[in-house]
């Protein structure tokens, strides 16, 4: 047969099942379903477990809505117009306020997370929040420590005390215990399944506010909706829903009580210089008073000229913005004594209700809040952390702005007061044309009407400003109040599961892929195609037994029909008639060329045929062993001279027509016995009395007896064996046959087993059905093959999963 038609129609064969993507997939890896089913069994278990023994975690969800500083409708609130409400919040700025470590102290020690209760379980502790027992509150918190390991105790309600160290601690009394000063008291929130098993201990996790704190702004996130929005939502994970809960609603209360609070701690402020202007205006209001009326007296003047009442109404109006400009320049100073000298401690703000300018009340109003910010942190923090410095340097670089911009407002205010008295002057001069009595009440009375107009304005802001501390309100409000979602967030049992049956389907394939793609040994046809052109004319399924014939008359055997192919194929490739010499090698030894020389002779002889078949593998010679024969009088014998043809020629009584020449007793120089020329007088004469000689020789990689039979051979069978015949000697089978070094070349695949896990018998084989053999496994009586396969340990098939032959 042609060889280049050969590759051409298997390469189109090949082509065409690559094609086929499912195929080769269902192919590769549907044999091996046990294996996929194990992993998956082990992987969804393994999701089970971890998803029993882990503990979920639940995220909750708030959002506030901050006062937005771009809608400034003007009017369109009273307080506003009544500069109450305070300034505008930036959004940037409430997010760092949120997720402060000051704020999450607050609700630490408002909702006493710093003494946390876990009760025994059998693989973890669990949170008992809000429902455990007793409640641990410190007397100064502050002064907790972190506990160096969980602290065991017993809840006794007979006693109406808990049992710390074999020492019953009474509830509801200050206690004193090796850990801290507490009041224990019964919680509100216990229910009767905890008092119930009050007698299984409980743990108490001590830690301080700071370590508290720090530990629950990790799972804490604050985030602006978008920049355009001033709505900021509030995130919280955790294992207990409730405390997630629990620890949003608080800290948005406490938020907006600080900020309430520091709303009143201005305006008391303010309102204190106030009430203090107003007494020392109201004593210089009444001594102006008490002159304007002695002055009438002594003079007898009742009341004024026209012209003394127009001056007195111009200089009442100059006079009061001068005043108005005075108290501001007042209050600057004062403003920039607090700026220059301000101490570390946070002092009290000079009222900025009397400052018209809007910039320098928000930048005081900041300075504040962080003089606040920093004392807050300094009572749990030192003077060295980096919170304090970084609140520090913050401040120090406030006050250079506020400094500039009063610097910038008194000169604005001076330069108004300077055009003022310059009006003032004028209005002098003329009163120098008033007579001289009225003059002088003029002038009393232009200082009567001066500090009525200031006592007026102090009075204006102080109600302003008591209706502020009156009608604080917070800059924010609750859209949302904590809610937690009633699925976890993590761990996801959809995405566990996923992982685990991905993981389970990888380690599935990568054992195929480890065990047929990347092994070192042939495994399918397709890496023999690959690895020579030597043609594969036939393959021949893997058999368990011992017994070394595997064919006779009668027996329909999937084998038996793989050498009945055999024979047909040789006669395609040309064995008949003067070309009877059949040459059989392999690349190592163990391959089953002596199995396939002795099976393939007795198929011969089926097709009532005389076949010589010959162990010319004079070093390790097996046909003796193989077919019970006698050893002596071999092959060796006949090339040294001490037997003849008829001597060595050993008949097989149960297969008629064939006969075997053993190798004989073993050789001390077996190459040399080969070069023999007796040797040529054996084969000319087996070839004349035989139909055919079938020739066994040694493996070709190991000795060079193999090449030197080849001159007697019409044809080679080269033996691979599966999963036995290692890869790198494909490339030596094709150099072989390019270089024709053997003659005829043809290729047995041979040994072939039925891939999968317990599948012996059924699904593809490895030589995936190309060719002359049958790969897939099919015979005639294939049934016989299944009972004895069937009847195989199932430990040997176990064996199988791992590789073991």
């Amino acid at each position: 047969m042609n060889t280049s038609k050969k590759r051409e129609n298997s390469d189109f064969s090949e082509m065409d099942e690559s094609n086929n993507f499912f195929k080769n997939i269902a192919y590769r890896y549907v044999p091996y379903w046990p294996v996929f089913l194990l992993t998956f069994v082990i992987s969804i278990g393994g999701a089970w477990i971890y998803l029993r023994y882990q503990t979920p975690i639940y995220e909750a969800s708030a959002s506030i809505l901050l006062k937005d500083d771009k809608n400034d409708n003007e009017g369109s609130n009273i307080l506003e117009s009544l500069n109450i409400s305070g300034t505008k919040k930036n959004v940037e700025n409430e997010l760092v306020v949120l997720k402060s470590h000051s704020l999450m102290r607050q609700v630490v020690t408002e909702l006493g997370l710093y003494a946390q209760i876990y009760q025994k379980g059998q693989l973890r502790d669990v949170l008992s929040f809000p429902s455990s027992p007793v409640k641990f509150v410190a007397l100064y918190p502050d002064s907790i420590a972190n506990a160096p390991h969980p602290i065991i105790f017993e809840y006794l309600p007979a006693k109406n005390a808990v049992k710390i160290d074999n020492k019953n601690y009474p509830l509801n009394t200050a206690v004193k215990t090796p850990y801290g000063t507490f009041q224990i008291f019964k919680s509100a929130d216990s229910t009767s399944s905890f008092i119930a098993n009050s007698k299984h201990p409980f743990t108490l996790q001590l830690n301080s506010i700071k370590t508290v704190a720090k530990q629950l702004l990790g799972p804490f996130s604050v985030s602006a909706n978008s920049k355009q929005s001033s709505v900021i939502t509030l995130k919280f994970t955790d294992q207990n829903p409730q405390r997630a809960e629990a620890i949003l609603n608080t800290l948005i209360n406490d938020y907006s009580k600080n900020e309430i609070e520091d709303k009143n701690t201005i305006a008391s402020h303010t309102l204190q210089f106030l009430e203090d202007r107003l007494r020392i205006v109201n004593g210089e209001l009444s001594k102006v008073e008490g002159d304007i009326q002695q002055y009438k007296s002594k003079e007898n003047i009742v009341d004024v000229s026209e012209e003394g009442k127009m001056f007195l109404t111009s200089v009442q109006e100059s006079d009061l913005k001068i005043n108005e400009i005075n108290i501001q320049l007042s209050v600057l100073d004062q403003v920039e004594k607090y700026v220059v000298k301000k101490g570390d401690a946070p002092g009290v703000v000079p009222g900025t209700a009397i400052i018209t300018d809007q910039l320098l009340s928000q930048l005081l109003l900041k300075l504040y809040e962080d003089d606040l910010q920093l004392n807050r942190l300094r009572k749990v923090s030192g003077d060295n952390s980096p919170s304090i410095i970084d609140l520090k340097t913050q401040i120090e670089q406030l006050k250079p702005s506020i400094l500039e911009n009063i610097h910038t407002i008194r000169q604005n205010l001076l330069a108004s007061r300077l055009q003022l008295q310059t009006d003032n002057n004028k209005l002098n001069a003329s009163l120098k044309q008033v007579p001289q009595k009225e003059r002088a009440l003029v002038e009393i009375s232009r200082d009567q009407l001066i500090k009525s107009g200031i006592y007026s304005f102090l009075l204006q802001k102080r109600e302003e400003t008591q209706l502020s501390l009156a009608a604080s309100v917070s800059d924010s409000r609750i859209i949302d109040a904590a809610e937690t979602n009633p699925l976890p967030i993590k761990p996801v049992k959809s995405n566990i599961y996923f992982i685990c049956f991905a993981m389970g389907m990888l380690v599935s394939i990568a054992f195929v892929l480890v065990r047929e793609v990347y092994n070192k040994l042939v495994l399918f046809r397709t890496e023999i195609f690959n690895g020579t052109y030597a043609p594969i004319i036939a393959e021949i399924l893997f058999d368990p037994g011992d017994e070394p014939i595997k064919i006779k008359d009668g027996n329909n055997t999937v084998i038996a029909e793989q050498f009945r192919a055999l024979r047909t194929a040789l006669s395609y490739e040309g064995i008949r008639d003067d070309k009877n010499v059949i040459l059989t090698t392999s690349s190592i030894s163990g391959e089953g060329k002596s199995f396939l020389a002795i099976n393939l002779a007795i198929a011969m002889t089926l097709a009532n045929k005389k076949v010589a078949l010959l162990e010319l593998d004079l070093r390790k010679p097996k046909f003796a062993k193989m077919l019970k024969l006698s050893r002596e009088n071999g092959i060796a014998e006949y090339l040294v001279g001490l037997a003849t043809i008829d001597e060595i020629k050993k008949p097989l009584p149960e297969i008629p027509n064939l006969f075997v020449f053993t190798a004989g007793a073993p050789a001390p120089n077996p190459t040399e016995l080969l070069l023999d020329k007796k040797l040529d007088s054996l084969i000319k004469e087996l070839k004349n009395d035989f139909d055919y000689v079938i020739i066994d020789s040694p493996p070709v990689s190991l000795i060079t007896d193999a090449k030197l039979l080849n001159t007697y051979a019409d044809i080679c069978l080269f033996v691979i064996r599966h999963n036995y015949t290692p890869k790198l000697y494909l490339k030596m089978i094709d150099e072989i046959y390019n270089s024709n070094q053997l003659n005829n070349i043809n290729i047995i695949f041979n040994g072939i087993k039925p891939r999968g896990i317990f599948n012996q018998g059924f699904g593809q084989g490895y030589g995936q059905g190309y060719g002359y053999g049958y790969g897939y496994g099919y015979g005639y009586n294939y049934a016989e093959d299944v009972k004895k396969n069937k009847s195989n340990n199932i430990f040997k098939n176990i064996g199988r999963l791992f590789g073991k032959k």
